[in-house]
């Protein structure tokens, strides 16, 4: 009965010529899948109120469902309204996972749909970071990959468990900078998994092509060390050769397992490790950092954007970035870059660096200090610029350096020294980021050219903001959400065997592209949320034209290479469609 069943699925997918709305093959489970309950309790093929008359008879699902048939448009509305009953942003996304545990296609036709409204119930601190921080008591089905550092020298068999073998994008995490809330361990896999949902949602990736991994080194957490609920290893962290050598193995398990060119996204670690793992697999993985490649490319197409605001070109401003890790440090290589690549005359990235300066939490980066100071990280000496007076407050250093653009804090003074300056909030957490798009607007005399990593109700600044006073400003998130899905896209599409600066470049100049001239006449340089994942795919193209214009892409010799309306053709093409399939 049940080969009878199996083999009534695949005579269906033949009788459709082998072709779905999506270029992902059936995956092995379809055969697992054949009847009645085992059905309904499949996430990948539940279609749940939706299925038809005629599949309820074939597929033995008479009477295992109500009579009533609903469309996905209807399924879709009944999930918002659940969704919007509940009060908090916890209780919504815990909800949403829930639905996706049950009906996949429905939960990624919620989140297409719904972008603007569910961004913050899908990826937020205020969201994922607190689910995460209980993780281990809201810990139910388990999704994704685990790697424990018990398990080195078996990592490979691990990923061999994975019951999909046409993975193109991993997203590993080890949980020590969970969402910005601290070591967290194991339960750091809950920002990885809302990762990959993103990837699907608003990048296209098949699910199937997704994998989030927590590889579980240990934490120095004491909490959740003492915690009888905790389900990790209960282990502080490992660290040196030890933690290298089970990366190492983990790395090359994934290009043996899935492929040469399995995109690898490094996703919260430590300021210690996210910039060294990504030297480390520079030249031998095709992986990237989002905390630090995407926060930057996003930045960067920011500045782009304002260029028809402020009337300056990037490489015309001076920038102060406040707060020197590895985070601010990736957003001024990413400025330096793309002012050497463009400016006129050219530059080089060292003489582009030159009006780049950071504070960290010591005062102003300059070379007096990196001789005195001969434990000032590493990452901090190409910034560390001669011909500067020390500056030990934010205040100071804006006197100092007299910058166009800010990247951190304080206000008036910038709007003292600028006609427009360029003023980026980036924190992440809601509540204390570092001002309101109010008060910049308000100590600039609505002069300046503002930007959050946090939502920003729109607002509408006092009469004495000049021509945006009395005007409703409606700005639009600082987010690496507009970068990383369509980069990963684009990635794929390429077949990429590296990953390059230029490329990150061109995300950044397809995200600034996108921005309207309604959008920038609002007060935004980045375009709509509920049009991410339009942005997404002309991301992935510009991404893929970049792959083929610096012989990273394997997918064709480069004197074929696809221009750049074929590659955006052929990402709308390929993402995916979660509409239902008929079984029949």
């Amino acid at each position: 009965m049940e080969r009878r069943d199996a083999r009534r699925l695949e005579r269906v997918e033949r009788a459709r010529g082998g072709r779905r709305r999506d270029p992902t093959p059936v995956t092995p489970w379809v055969r697992q899948v054949i009847s009645g309950d085992q059905l309904l309790r499949s996430a990948r093929y539940n279609k749940g109120m939706a299925f038809t008359d005629d599949e309820r008879d074939k597929l033995r699902l008479r009477g295992l469902l109500p009579p009533a048939k609903f469309t996905q448009a209807t399924q879709v509305k009944r999930v918002m309204k659940n969704v919007r009953a509940l009060d908090s942003l916890v209780a919504k996304h815990l909800h949403l996972v829930g639905l996706q545990e049950r009906n996949e296609n429905l939960f990624f036709r919620v989140l297409i749909e719904h972008a603007d409204e569910l961004m913050p119930v899908m990826y937020s601190r205020d969201s994922v970071g607190r689910v995460c921080a209980k993780f281990s008591e809201v810990f139910n089905r388990p999704r994704g990959l685990y790697v424990s550092h018990l398990d080195r020298g078996r990592v490979y068999g691990i990923l061999k468990n994975w019951p999909e073998t046409k993975v193109k994008l991993v997203v590993v995490t080890d949980g020590e900078r969970a969402m910005g809330m601290g070591d967290l361990g194991v339960q750091g896999m809950g920002v990885a998994a809302a990762k990959t949902n993103l990837y699907t949602s608003l990048g296209g990736v098949h699910p199937s092509e997704t994998l989030a991994v927590c590889v579980d080194v240990g934490t120095n957490n004491k909490t959740l060390l003492n915690d009888p609920l905790y389900i990790g290893t209960k282990t502080e962290r490992i660290t040196g050769e030890v933690y290298d050598d089970l990366m190492d193995e983990f790395i090359a398990a994934v290009k043996r397992r899935f492929g040469e060119r399995t995109v690898v996204q490094f996703e919260d670690f430590s300021n210690r490790n996210g910039k060294r793992l990504l030297d480390r697999y520079v030249s031998s993985a095709t992986a990237f950092n989002d905390d630090i490649h995407g926060v930057a490319a996003s930045t960067l197409a920011g500045i782009i954007a304002a260029e028809s605001k402020t009337g300056k070109s990037a490489s015309e401003h001076t920038y102060l970035i406040a707060g020197a890790g590895e985070t601010g440090t990736g957003i001024g290589d990413m400025i330096a870059e793309y002012i050497a690549t463009t400016s006129e005359p050219k530059s080089t990235v060292v003489e582009a660096r030159r009006k780049i300066f950071f504070v960290d939490s010591k005062g102003l980066v300059t070379r007096d200090r990196a001789e005195k100071e001969p434990d000032l990280a590493l990452h901090k000496l190409p910034y560390a610029h001669d011909g500067v007076a020390d500056a030990s407050t934010v205040l100071d250093a804006i006197r100092a350096v007299k910058p166009t653009a800010l990247i951190g804090d304080v206000l008036r003074t910038m709007g003292e020294l600028n006609d427009a300056p360029l003023i980026f909030a980036l924190s992440r957490h809601e509540g204390i980021s570092e001002c309101t798009a109010a008060e910049a607007y308000a100590a600039t005399g609505g002069r300046c050219v503002f930007a959050a990593r946090v939502n920003t109700p729109p607002f509408v600044p006092p009469p004495g903001c000049g021509s945006n006073g009395g005007k409703t400003i409606t700005l639009q998130p600082s987010t690496s959400a507009y970068v990383f899905p369509g980069f990963a896209m684009g990635l794929i599409l390429a077949d990429a065997s590296r990953v390059r600066a230029p490329l990150f470049i061109a995300a950044a100049e397809a995200v600034a592209a996108a921005v309207t001239e309604e959008e920038l006449s609002q007060g935004a340089v980045y375009p709509r949320v509920s049009r991410m994942r339009e942005v997404a795919a002309s991301v992935a193209a510009n991404v893929a034209a970049a792959c083929y214009d610096s012989g990273l892409a394997t997918t064709t010799a480069k004197e074929q290479a696809p221009t750049y309306e074929k590659l955006l053709e052929t990402a709308k093409k390929r993402r995916y469609d979660p509409s239902y399939r008929s079984y029949m």
